[in-house]
């Protein structure tokens, strides 16, 4: 299998033919061979075993590290994520939500994703940082090139030095870059380690919502009946966020890993330091988890968008948050909305998202 123009555009029909004959190597932008893993139970057994580890890029990175490493890091930015802090950002993400929604009173076209998708989650994640809204058009440049293979490390160093030179100059505040800061100064973060937790805080924390709102509205209009479903009863915004990232979120191809011994899954054994590209989009697209995987169903329960085991997605209940605030103000304030015509092209990047999404927004 090789990722093409055509796995960017349409992923889910190799998938459906991989997830058939089990776990096979595929062709990367960058030239690697993972193992791909498609099947619901293979994913959630890789994502949970001892040995496929997360370390597969020295940058001291969390997400790129495994335990004790990661249960440290983690342990210095859960509380921010947790249930009552993001509960409490309701009103500000509303409000947020619903100066964007203003700036399109009057206008037959927008786009979606950079006028909506875009700007909520970035502004979101940068208050909660404390960066400057200067910063804001720049920081998405660099992030959005991070998820691009093939412009990843130039990016990487670019983004880390921008971030290097805001924490060294910021001023103390009531956000979580202050508190990392403190942490670095009492010795919990060494000075790379805290670079690499703002990278990733900033760019996990915006990119893959603008995904979720940018591909959940495009499923929504391409499937009226739920579109409607939610015009009349906004409660299901919920479970409506749940299926969007089920039916077609932003994980995709999948979670790198590295084998550190011989491991036996889906009817093969991976050898050790062999890739694996674990599909949590393919996983959710199991029809022996998800009966009618193709279909957009409210309502079907678990899955996978956000991971599984010690790494699953710290900001998962933001991201829910972000995801329903946004879908309960669009199709209040513009119930009529409907795609603008022409095609849709998908970003060739390791989150999967459309580049643009013209609508016509209409109450």
């Amino acid at each position: 299998m090789r990722i093409d123009e055509a796995f960017f555009q349409d992923p889910y029909p190799r998938y459906d033919e991989h997830r058939r004959t089990g776990p096979v190597r595929v062709d990367m932008p960058d030239g690697t061979r993972p193992w791909l893993l498609t099947r619901h139970a293979d994913v959630v057994a890789a994502l949970a075993h001892q040995h496929l580890s997360s370390a597969i890029a020295p940058t001291g990175m969390m997400s790129h590290t495994d335990a004790p490493e990661h249960t440290r890091l983690r342990a210095l930015v859960v509380r921010a994520f947790g249930a009552r802090r993001v509960d409490a950002l309701r009103p500000r993400v509303e409000a947020i939500t619903e100066e964007l929604l203003d700036a399109w009173a009057g206008r037959d076209e927008v786009d979606l994703v950079a006028t909506y998708a875009i700007p909520l989650p970035l502004r979101v994640i940068g208050e909660l940082m404390g960066l400057p809204p200067a910063d804001h058009v720049v920081l998405r440049r660099l992030t959005d090139d991070l998820v691009h293979p093939e412009r990843m490390g130039d990016a990487y160093v670019r983004l880390a030095e921008h971030l290097a030179r805001f924490a060294a100059a910021k001023e103390p505040g009531d956000d979580l870059t202050t508190a990392l800061l403190a942490d670095r100064d009492a010795g919990l973060l060494t000075d790379t380690e805290l670079v690499a937790m703002l990278v990733l805080l900033i760019t996990a924390g915006h990119e893959t919502t603008v995904q979720l709102i940018g591909n959940g509205v495009l499923a929504l209009l391409r499937n009226p009946d739920r579109w409607a479903e939610l015009v009349a009863d906004p409660d299901l915004a919920p479970a409506a966020v749940d299926e969007l990232l089920r039916f077609d979120g932003p994980i995709s191809p999948g979670v790198l890993r590295v084998a550190t011994a011989d491991v036996a899954l889906g009817g093969v054994v991976i050898p050790a330091g062999d890739l694996v590209l674990i599909s949590v989009a393919a996983a959710n697209r199991d029809p022996e988890r998800f009966p009618d995987p193709g279909a957009l169903t409210f309502g079907r329960g678990a899955h996978l968008a956000f991971g599984h085991g010690a790494h699953y997605c710290l900001g998962a209940r933001l991201a829910r948050l972000e995801g329903e605030v946004a879908l309960t103000a669009l199709l209040r304030r513009y119930p009529r909305t409907t795609l603008a015509g022409g095609g849709v092209t998908w970003r060739h990047a390791i989150s999967r998202g459309v580049t643009a999404l013209p609508v016509r927004p209409a109450g």
